[in-house]
């Protein structure tokens, strides 16, 4: 199936500024490592489109960032390139 059907057929046009969640233990690295790995699949993302909250006992942190996502395939990439690393525990 060529690139172009497939996008229409899951109703998404890219590229499109895509909002990412990654939740994560709060450490003082972890939002460093999240941005990290983002900004090496998707150089776009910068501070001031990047939303954080902290979990009610401060014992997860969650990030939500927005890039310019190319394709379902480069979400993918960044979806499984976040998932391996052991401070993150959801990526929504």
């Amino acid at each position: 199936m060529n690139t172009v059907s497939s996008e229409k057929a899951e109703g998404i046009e890219y590229p499109i500024l895509f909002p990412i969640k990654v939740i994560g233990a709060s450490t003082p690295r972890y939002q460093e490592l999240v941005l990290d790995i983002l900004r090496k699949h998707a150089p776009d993302v910068d501070n001031h489109k990047v939303v954080t909250s902290e979990s009610k006992t401060n014992k997860y942190t969650s990030l939500t960032c927005t890039f310019l996502a190319e394709s379902r395939e480069h979400l993918e990439i960044i979806y499984s390139a976040l998932k391996a690393s052991p401070l993150v525990s959801i990526v929504i």
